[in-house]
């Protein structure tokens, strides 16, 4: 899979930040990809909290690339997070 380097001079912000669709699907895998080892998880994952924040930051970065779809990606995971930190003693 080939991507494209964003323009770093770019004058519009927003070009500077478009997503080729390529980048597009491989943010939304592996944000799919989460959501589903998430969801065959039937208890708190890791062993240090930090490392479920860090977990969280990175979803929440990634999602926030793709717009409204990100923004549906990230309901999900905040719902799962939510059953999963309900598992901890």
């Amino acid at each position: 899979m080939r991507f494209s380097q964003a323009d770093l001079f770019a004058q519009d912000d927003a070009e500077r930040k478009a997503l080729s669709p390529s980048q597009r699907m491989a943010i939304r895998v592996r944000l799919e990809a989460t959501l589903a080892r998430l969801e065959a998880t039937a208890s708190f994952p890791w062993r240090d909290p930090l490392d479920a924040v860090h977990e969280e930051n990175r979803f929440q970065r990634d999602s926030d690339q793709l717009g409204d779809e990100g923004a549906l990606l990230w309901e999900r995971f905040d719902r799962e997070m939510e059953r999963l930190y309900a598992t901890q003693p």
